[in-house]
């Protein structure tokens, strides 16, 4: 963790926003080349985004890095405590289509995975507009 003008920054936030330029980057060219496999990587890439603004999430309501779950059931379980409904709900549909389906069962159903990389885009910017200027 580093401090940023006063703020508090650990770097979440930033690997979200890279990540998830990657992924959509790398979803266009894998919808136009029409190759599932490259479309798997930018889901997984996509999952990325969506665990680390997660993080980023967690960070700005206090939650400690240390205390920061490992898993799925953790992660959940602090969402519930912290984001109300829709932020388990946004997790959940991430966990099963890019990582679960996209990415490690190597389902491409080319409208799901578009859907939730731009679900995940939109998590991503939520949580930079909550974010204090200079936090990442």
């Amino acid at each position: 963790m580093r401090r940023n003008n006063g703020h508090m920054r650990d770097g979440h936030l930033a690997r979200a926003e890279r990540a998830i330029a990657r992924a959509q980057a790398e979803y266009r060219e894998a919808r136009r080349t029409k190759d599932e496999l490259a479309a798997g990587q930018a889901a997984e890439k996509a999952w990325l985004a969506v665990t680390e603004a997660t993080k980023a999430f967690l960070r700005l309501k206090g939650v400690p890095e240390r205390q920061m779950p490992e898993g799925h059931r953790g992660m959940f379980f602090l969402l519930r405590k912290y984001g109300g409904q829709d932020m388990p709900k946004a997790y959940d549909r991430a966990l099963g289509t890019l990582h679960a389906n996209a990415f490690y069962r190597g389902i491409v159903e080319w409208g799901s995975v578009e859907e939730a990389i731009g679900q995940a885009e939109t998590l991503v910017l939520r949580v930079r507009q909550s974010a204090p200027k200079g936090w990442g």
